[in-house]
């Protein structure tokens, strides 16, 4: 009898300590060093810092199951168009960016949009002077009578040419706050997380938010990671999981200083809301999960 009791407890023992093999690998294993882009900073603009703070929680939060990190920035600014280019050679390891059918062949995307849709809902930045003509829009057709300044190779172009938006564009992001001032263009559409964090660098008493008009689509942003890094596609996936049920990933959307200008949510309820359609998106997008999304408007808007 005594005997059946030691073994019991000996296998007991034995159990537990296989239990904790895993974590005590992952907390003595070396970093593993993860090549992160920087290439969407500008100047004194801290709006990237949200994401660059998301992907370090992540990191944190699954270590126990998947080990140590040492994330190490890369300076170099690269345009849109050769961002996945870079990611696809193994140059860097993991970026974040809209997404569309063209950038989930060239990266892993993970389907999770890391601002839970707010860069697609987006208000305009105009002239203070021009305030007037655009309380008067209300439709697509209205908006037309408006060129927007746009990034190009931003997915967003695509977008607004889908809905024959006339845009001008240019590579460089300050410019375009310089064009819109210049009168090239009537007004920058940004997304309602950055713009507060955004217009403190860029704006000026000539220049105003205005947020009685938002431009809405579907432009989720997701982390891509390089071709290979599969263990780090599970790890930020299981984290945006993690961090989605438990409420923190809103949570730190409405209080990172990078994004809580956007919040709080209702108080674009009486906006115009014009949506429009985004014909480029992969037919995998998780449109129908309304637990992964934020939406402005009224209750049952969603990002369709």
């Amino acid at each position: 009898m005594m005997r059946g009791r030691r073994g019991r407890w000996v296998a007991l023992l034995l159990a537990s300590l296989f239990m904790a093999v895993p974590a005590l690998c992952a907390e003595t294993a070396e970093p593993t060093i993860v090549r992160v882009s920087d290439w969407q900073s500008q100047g004194q603009e801290t709006r990237v810092d949200y994401f660059h703070d998301l992907f370090r929680r992540l990191i944190d939060e699954t270590t126990p199951r998947y080990g140590p990190v040492r994330i190490e920035r890369v300076r170099e600014k690269f345009s849109q168009g050769r961002l996945l280019a870079e990611l696809k050679a193994g140059r860097i390891d993991v970026t974040w960016t809209g997404t569309n059918i063209e950038r989930e062949k060239e990266g892993n995307p993970i389907r999770i949009p890391i601002d839970m849709g707010l860069i697609g809902q987006r208000v305009p930045v105009i002239r203070a002077r021009d305030a007037a003509a655009f309380a008067a829009v209300r439709t697509v057709e209205d908006l037309k009578r408006f060129t927007a300044c746009q990034g190009a190779q931003w997915p967003d172009f695509d977008v607004l040419a889908a809905s024959g938006l006339p845009q001008v564009t240019n590579v460089h992001f300050d410019q375009l706050y310089s064009m819109l001032r210049a009168g090239r263009c009537d007004y920058f559409a940004r997304g309602l997380a950055e713009v507060a964090e955004e217009y403190e660098t860029y704006g000026g008493s000539d220049l105003m938010v205005f947020d009685r008009l938002v431009i809405a689509y579907p432009m989720p942003v997701y982390f891509y990671v390089a071709p290979g890094m599969d263990s780090l596609a599970r790890r930020l996936e299981e984290g945006l999981r993690t961090l989605l049920a438990n409420g923190e990933l809103k949570r730190m959307l409405s209080t990172h200083p990078s994004t809580r200008g956007a919040f709080p949510l209702e108080r674009f309820n009486e906006a115009t809301i014009i949506r429009l359609p985004n014909p480029n998106l992969p037919p995998a997008t998780p449109l129908s999960d309304p637990t992964l999304w934020l939406n402005v408007g009224r209750p049952g808007n969603g990002p369709s």
